[in-house]
């Protein structure tokens, strides 16, 4: 999961570049072989960000769980035939130590919200059921986000294709009222 995560934010050809570079460093050598800083390091010299060297610390260096999930979203046609869409959402991040012990730690990252006109998952959902996928602001705590569309949703998600680890991944998503 921290792979697609990363190759989501960072991109493929990043992330390749990182392994690719790691391993021209470390081919045909004896020990010492490589360990998993080699491999934190790798990715964050391309990690141009704040928010990308945050989500390798996140993925990488702590044991990092998430509680998102939305809240019975609605979608109400206007008169020019376009619909308000409302995803309640609640979002919760912790920190875990070796022992199970979870701390909460705020949560504000931009994490990918999706709007569809089918579940994503079934069998018959293709890219044409997606009517809107872009990462939001997220942060702790339970807020609203509210979208303008052509088409009406009929499911609606935060992380809907589960790329965090997230406690309950199935409430991520939800049916459109």
């Amino acid at each position: 999961m921290a792979m697609f995560l990363l190759q989501k934010r960072l991109g493929e050809d990043t992330v390749n570049r990182a392994l690719r570079n790691l391993l021209a460093r470390h081919r045909f050598k004896g020990p010492p072989y490589l360990r998993t800083p080699d491999l934190i390091a790798a990715l964050r010299a391309e990690a141009n960000t704040e928010e990308e060297q945050a989500l390798i610390t996140d993925l990488w260096e702590r044991i990092t769980l998430y509680d998102m999930k939305v809240d019975q979203p609605t979608a109400v046609q206007r008169p020019d035939g376009k619909w308000d869409v409302t995803l309640p959402i609640e979002a919760k991040k912790f920190y875990a130590d070796g022992k199970g012990a979870e701390k909460a730690t705020p949560l504000a990252e931009r994490i990918e919200v999706g709007l569809f006109t089918d579940e994503p998952g079934r069998w018959e959902f293709d890219p044409s059921n997606i009517i809107m996928m872009e990462r939001q602001a997220i942060r702790s705590g339970r807020h609203v986000l509210r979208f303008v569309t052509d088409r009406k949703p009929a499911h609606a998600g935060v992380d809907p294709y589960n790329f965090y680890i997230d406690r309950n991944s199935w409430d991520n998503l939800g049916p459109v009222g």
